[in-house]
């Protein structure tokens, strides 16, 4: 939560989104409030997760979480924590 208050909460430009994959939306919930989320979490059978996930994650494989920043027309500009961070400054 430091890193997003620090780095994406007063950034216009930048909206953050949790794509869930946990099994159960109670999970889903159950963490995101743990973690204090303040974004806006997608549930797994609210979503088409081959639409979302396969263009990122081609093989179907991630680690978990995956971070992976793309531009208002789907177009991945930067991934992993640390190269996002980086284009974020």
């Amino acid at each position: 939560m430091e890193t997003y208050n620090s780095k994406i909460a007063g950034n216009d430009q930048v909206e953050l989104i949790h794509l869930s994959r946990d099994s159960t939306d109670d999970a889903a919930e159950e963490w995101a409030k743990a973690e204090k989320m303040p974004w806006p979490t997608l549930m797994k059978d609210d979503t088409d997760g081959d639409a979302l996930f396969m263009p990122y994650f081609p093989t179907g494989r991630m680690g978990i979480p995956a971070y992976v920043m793309v531009d208002h027309q789907g177009k991945e500009v930067a991934r992993g924590k640390t190269e996002i961070l980086a284009r974020l400054k």
